[in-house]
């Protein structure tokens, strides 16, 4: 393939990713916003780009699983899914194989894109097209992504989440010794609280809140669907106290991990979605 017909392929691609989110949310009930919103933002004062903010949380929402295991993804594939047209319809069972992992950017691809090395997974090699990341980021970059095979080569969603060094060496011995990560929540979500953390300023939550509600199309589940609010409950979204900050997200630190503070982290990037 040429450049020209990888980039034409690769904006059908990201087009009907953009349309396959704009459905999405809506097998999102108010009890996986609550969940997500408590694992990336439990301290729930402030965030800095609300749309940015929105969509970390919504990413986490729809693909990170609940208590049970379940993700609000796979209730989208087995509902809503159905009603998009049949190339839409594929590519959403595409992006059901998403995962979230550390990427290194390991060098341009000859054509377009970039070749990244999944850290997390023994160094996998894949090739990902992402015109806002190849013209922006730097080789050697370690990137926190959610990636899915697109077919020809791999895509994602467009947000990006620099690890901070404490926690990119956490996961990388992690990796080597097989072992499972350490944080209390995904790292995804681990990622996305740790960069909206540090940016964060005053006053922003409720707008924040005013986000969610527009990715949700302001369009509640029906009564007894998954998700559904308990007739009489409350909204557990506009309901302060259930924002109380959590306990910390990752397992306690050795002493020695105790004299070697955590760096402030970089804010959250963009890449090729908008």
């Amino acid at each position: 393939m040429t450049r020209s017909e990888i980039l034409a392929a690769y904006r059908l691609i990201r087009a009907g990713i953009q349309r396959v989110l704009r459905e999405a949310p809506q097998a999102c009930g108010k009890p996986d916003l609550t969940r997500a919103l408590r694992q990336v933002a439990p301290w729930a004062e402030g965030l800095p780009d609300q749309e940015d903010a929105a969509e970390m949380i919504m990413d986490v929402a729809l693909f990170e699983p609940n208590q049970r295991g379940r993700r609000a993804y796979d209730r989208f594939l087995a509902g809503r899914a159905g009603r998009l047209d049949p190339p839409d319809r594929s590519l959403a069972e595409r992006m059901g194989g998403a995962w979230f992992s550390l990427f290194r950017m390991a060098g341009r691809h000859e054509a377009a894109g970039l070749w990244l090395e999944d850290l997390l997974d023994g160094g996998r090699r894949l090739w990902l097209v992402d015109e806002s990341l190849e013209a922006s980021a730097p080789e050697g970059a370690v990137l926190g992504m959610r990636l899915f095979d697109a077919g020809p080569f791999h895509a994602g969603f467009g947000i990006i989440a620099p690890p901070d060094e404490f926690t990119l060496e956490t996961c990388l011995a992690c990796a080597e010794r097989g072992q499972s990560l350490p944080f209390r929540q995904s790292l995804a979500a681990t990622l996305y609280g740790d960069a909206l953390r540090e940016a964060a300023g005053p006053d922003a939550f409720p707008d924040l809140l005013d986000a969610l509600a527009g990715l949700l199309g302001e369009a509640p589940a029906p009564p007894g669907e998954p998700g559904a609010e308990p007739p009489g409950g409350v909204d557990p979204l506009r309901e302060p106290d259930a924002m109380r900050p959590a306990p910390p997200r990752s397992a306690p630190r050795s002493r020695a991990a105790r004299r070697s503070p955590r760096p402030r982290a970089s804010p959250p990037r963009r890449g090729g979605s908008s």
